[in-house]
């Protein structure tokens, strides 16, 4: 993938329903308009289930103990496993311009040589913590999980979300979280508490590693506020499309 300069957001939505719908938004946005990328960085400060498009609710989240608790169970657009946000778990999204030749390698590719990017500076940046690239998405610390990653491709453009645990309360997971639906062969049938850990940055470092890694000095786009609030009326805020499996 050619490095391509991108656009930085920084800006967090006070629901987990506005800013996955942001997400969204954005995506066609840069498609609809032929823009530059964007690099998203955020946070949440309230814990969230938050599904892959097509996750089966009963076979990945405990809604008993989701409701009992307040934690609401959402679902992105893009594909990948579930996973708990909160926080201590640092959240980038990228939406980057695709060539046919993109097109041609496919998604697993693509995934690969965007998680090269990200594992050569942090490893360059934190040499006493070597990263592997493990499964599909995956990066890993002696094969424990930190990071998960997952895509959703338009015409011109792709999104990439990508979560970094660095600080994050992991025994809420499988409070929250059951067994994944599918697991990779790495994982070995591990626990939740077993399979992940914290990459030991700060918010601080990582973001700027994810700053610098992506060229992303080309201030804030233009945000898609009325289509934001459109999509979480009609969608994100919806049970027919949070819980439709």
């Amino acid at each position: 993938m050619q490095p391509q300069a991108c656009q930085l957001s920084e800006t967090v939505f006070p629901t987990p329903e506005e800013n996955l719908a942001l997400e969204e938004s954005l995506l066609y946005q840069i498609n609809e308009q032929d823009s530059a990328g964007c690099l998203r960085l955020w946070e949440v400060d309230q814990y969230t289930v938050i599904m892959g498009s097509s996750n089966q609710t009963s076979c990945n989240v405990d809604l008993e103990a989701c409701r009992r608790d307040q934690i609401p169970v959402l679902r992105r657009c893009t594909g990948g496993g579930t996973v708990l946000l909160g926080p201590g778990c640092f959240i980038f999204s990228l939406f980057l311009r695709i060539s046919p030749d993109q097109h041609l390698a496919g998604i697993e590719a693509t995934t690969r040589d965007i998680l090269d990017r990200i594992r050569d500076t942090l490893n360059t940046r934190f040499p006493k913590h070597d990263i592997d690239l493990q499964g599909i998405s995956d990066l890993t610390i002696e094969g424990h999980k930190f990071s998960g990653n997952s895509q959703r491709w338009l015409t011109r453009t792709l999104l990439h979300h990508g979560t970094i645990l660095y600080d994050f309360d992991l025994d809420l997971i499988s409070r929250y979280l059951t067994s994944p639906e599918r697991e990779p062969e790495y994982r070995s049938h591990r626990s939740h508490l077993e399979f992940v850990t914290n990459y030991p940055a700060t918010a601080a470092e990582l973001r700027q590693a994810l700053i610098d890694t992506w060229q992303a000095d080309q201030g804030e786009p233009v945000l898609p506020v009325a289509r934001v609030q459109q999509l979480v009326t009609e969608k994100y805020a919806t049970e027919k499309w949070n819980l439709r499996r």
